[in-house]
């Protein structure tokens, strides 16, 4: 049975662990290896802290499968208004994948979209190489809005691709 919780600060290393571990499973070939496997960790669990301790607004649900976390999702409303609501983060365990718990994220963010922010879309970076995910964005109607180089956290470069839906809306399940 999949529930979806507000996040607290005491769910911080359970949050950084699901981070590097979704990037562990989809970014090979994307960040260096020896980023994935010996600084990702310690790098989310540092970000994670940093978010919470901030005075910045922070949306925040975790997924979990019958009690165990599997996902989570992050908005930060304010990061960029003239874009929209911010999905920073949408992770789903590799092995948890296929059961809906992406789609229920996305849906709630969506959700708090649309309730924080009426009338702006809802946006997304997601590397070019993660095909996976920018398949799943398209599927989801999203909207390839803008390509860019960026920096990544490895301290490498990689291109980004911007999906945006315009109306969160259309990603909430009918009768929401």
């Amino acid at each position: 049975m999949l529930t979806l919780r507000p996040a607290a600060e005491a769910d911080i290393p359970v949050i950084a662990a699901l981070h590097a571990g979704s990037w562990r499973a989809s970014y090979r070939g994307i960040l260096p290896d020896d980023y994935l496997d010996r600084r990702a960790d310690d790098d989310r669990l540092a970000i994670w802290r940093g978010r919470f301790a901030s005075p910045a607004r922070l949306w925040l649900r975790i997924a979990c499968w019958n009690g165990e976390p599997v996902g989570f999702a992050c908005l930060l409303p304010d990061e960029a208004p003239e874009l929209g609501v911010y999905l920073d983060n949408l992770h789903v365990r590799a092995d948890q994948q296929g059961r809906g718990i992406g789609r229920a994220l996305m849906a709630a963010a969506a959700a708090e979209a649309c309730r924080a922010a009426p009338g702006r879309p809802l946006y997304l970076w997601v590397y070019e190489r993660n095909a996976d995910a920018c398949a799943v964005y398209a599927r989801l109607g999203g909207e390839e809005a803008e390509r860019q180089e960026v920096d990544t956290p490895a301290g490498t470069r990689a291109v980004a691709l911007r999906f945006s839906w315009p109306d969160p809306a259309r990603l909430l399940p009918a009768g929401i």
